[in-house]
């Protein structure tokens, strides 16, 4: 993705990884091969590769105002015990240099946005040092919601009073609790908060129970930072179609309508932490219903 400028602010990414990653009933189970067909034109390789596998990116947004250096959502991260997706199992990723060559140094992030907190959107919180999980980012304040933060405290206590499998692939221990335990995180309630003015993260609950978006707008022009209430363009198809990752499949879809008739035909970007490169662009309607379009800048 090419820098995006946002009246005073600047908007960059962080690429863990990208590429093929599953069949798409993995992801959406409901949908149809035949649903798709008359979507190839545009699905067609950016989205959807010639096996019909979804092509997905892993990616962190940095988004720079006047004020602040802000890190939106923060990937699988390195070394973490992952071994029920062999993909994310010990990685060995160059996320800091990616972020150095952005002209950032962890000491230089001030705010950690994470939308929610499944695994893959809180790995790069923490990174090992001398055998323990610390923050990544020292002087930096993690911002979660209450809502969330409770939901995956409480499941992580009653796996280990039960003695079974912590949830989550065990993100919580090694990429949440740490940060908590340092002091550094800002717990939200559901009215939303304000990092500064033009920058305000909002409940959009659903995908998981805290789920958040973060809206940025400066000098008239405006970009959402979704987290997963889209996963993949191919949900733009039919916006029912929720993730079998969903925790309320439900409200997960009336969240994606409410948020795609607010952004389709107008000049907003959306960033999803999942779509490939070039990844900023913006929901259009058409003859077929609505469809990804790419931003041209």
């Amino acid at each position: 993705m090419k820098t995006q400028l946002l009246g005073q602010m600047r908007i960059d990414r962080v690429v863990e990884s990208e590429g093929p990653f599953a069949a798409v009933d993995f992801l959406l189970p409901q949908v149809r091969p035949e649903q798709l067909e008359p979507h190839h034109d545009w699905l067609r390789p950016r989205f959807l590769d010639e096996r019909d596998q979804l092509v997905m990116g892993f990616h962190s947004f940095v988004l720079r105002t006047p004020r602040h250096n802000i890190l939106i959502d923060t990937c699988v991260g390195n070394d973490k015990e992952r071994p029920q997706r062999a993909s994310w199992h010990r990685q060995q990723h160059r996320y800091i240099e990616s972020l150095a060559r952005l002209g950032l140094a962890p000491e230089q992030i001030d705010y950690v946005c994470c939308t929610h907190l499944h695994a893959d959107h809180v790995g790069w919180n923490t990174c090992l040092r001398e055998g323990q999980w610390q923050p990544t980012f020292p002087k930096a304040r993690y911002v979660f919601s209450k809502r969330e933060y409770s939901h995956w405290e409480a499941e992580h206590r009653l796996a280990l009073a039960q003695g079974r499998d912590a949830p989550n692939h065990g993100s919580f221990a090694d990429s949440v609790l740490p940060v908590v335990d340092a002091g550094q995180a800002l717990m939200v309630d559901d009215d939303g908060h304000d990092f500064e003015a033009g920058v305000r993260l909002e409940s959009a609950a659903g995908h998981t129970p805290g789920s958040c978006v973060l809206h940025a707008r400066s000098g008239g022009a405006h970009a959402v930072f979704t987290g997963d209430i889209f996963h993949t363009p191919v949900q733009l198809i039919d916006l029912s179609w929720s993730s079998r990752f969903c925790h309320d499949a439900t409200k997960a879809a009336q969240v994606r309508r409410e948020l795609a008739a607010q952004l389709t035909d107008t000049s907003s970007l959306l960033m999803a932490a999942h779509f490939p490169s070039p990844v900023a662009g913006r929901i259009v309607s058409g003859a077929q219903g609505l469809r990804w379009q790419c931003d041209p800048h």
